[in-house]
Parts: structure tokens; sequence; C-alpha cells
């Protein structure tokens, strides 16, 4: 047994170093596979990564664009009630009185079209 066991020995002391190596070459062919798909591959990354990024952008101008066109409307509708109630005003006023040729018109109206533009008029100014 003894020469079975020192010849083992012997074959395992010579083969560990193969053994040994061809696991550091098996390792050495696998980060060279890995580096080169991620080389290969690193254009298409960039690409996606400018994609990702040019869709947060857009979604960013999106939510602003519609937080924007909510104000614009809130702010045209507050002017169409102004326009409308000017508009009443003032045909109220021109109903109740009527200007003859030549005349200026009188305050009401002078105070619907003041309102119109968003100054205060002369009847809120100074309350009867």
């Amino acid at each position: 047994m003894n020469g079975i066991g020192a010849r083992l020995s012997a074959f395992w002391l010579a083969w560990k170093w193969v053994v040994l190596l061809l696991v550091l070459l098996g390792l050495s062919v696998w980060l060279n596979v890995h580096q080169w798909k991620q080389a290969i591959t690193a254009p298409l990354r960039a690409e996606v990564k400018a994609k990702d990024q040019a869709l947060t952008t857009s979604q960013g101008l999106l939510t602003d664009m519609q937080e924007s066109a909510a104000r614009i409307e809130k702010a045209s509708s507050t002017v169409a009630s102004n326009l409308s109630q000017a508009s009443r005003d003032f045909r109220r006023a021109a109903t109740e009185r009527p200007l003859a040729v030549g005349c200026a018109p009188g305050p009401g109206r002078i105070n619907s079209v003041n309102r119109a533009l968003g100054a205060p008029s002369e009847a809120q100014e100074h309350p009867p």
C-alpha cells in the first residue's frame, strides 16, 4: 500500500498545479467574456440611459405644462367673469342713461370699463 499511496501523493502533487491553473484559466476566460459583453453593450446602455433621462425630463415638462395650463385656465375664467360683469354693467348704464349726441360717457360707463381693465371704479373708491 505504501507504494500506491506514494504514487497517488506524487500524482496529486503534480496534477494539483494543473487543476489550479485550469481553474485560474477558466476564471480568466469568464472575466474576459464578461468584459467583452460589457464593451459590446456599452453604447446600448448609454443610449438607454439617455432615453431614460429624456423621458424623465419630458415628464417634468409635461407636469409643469399641465400646472401652467390649469393656472391659465383659472386666470382666463376670472377674466371672462370680469368682462361679463363689465359688459352687464355697461349695458345697464347705457340703458339707464343713454348718451345724447356729442356727450361724454357717464361715470357708470367709465366704472364698467375701469372694472373690465382691472382698476377700481369710482363708485368702489367712494361709496355713497
